[in-house]
């Protein structure tokens, strides 16, 4: 199963499966992935798979999402 690792710096956080075909990410308690953090907005961004490929998407996020240390659009 495809997993998610939440890192800062070189330290991994937390590991989180995917088990659902959209994962949302946000500070706000409903989502899926719930990170309790000020740099995360309440509805942040959204893991999406398509045929076993993930796609990440903005979803208007005050700082931005970032992939590999580059910002996404």
């Amino acid at each position: 199963m495809s997993k998610v690792m939440l890192k800062f710096k070189e330290a991994v956080l937390k590991e989180i499966p995917l088990d659902k075909d959209t994962v949302t990410i946000g500070r706000n308690p409903g989502n899926d992935i719930h990170i309790d953090n000020l740099a995360i907005s309440g509805f942040h961004a959204k893991l999406i798979n398509r045929g076993g490929r993930f796609f990440i998407e903005d979803l208007n996020s005050t700082n931005g999402t970032f992939v590999n240390g580059k910002r996404i659009s």
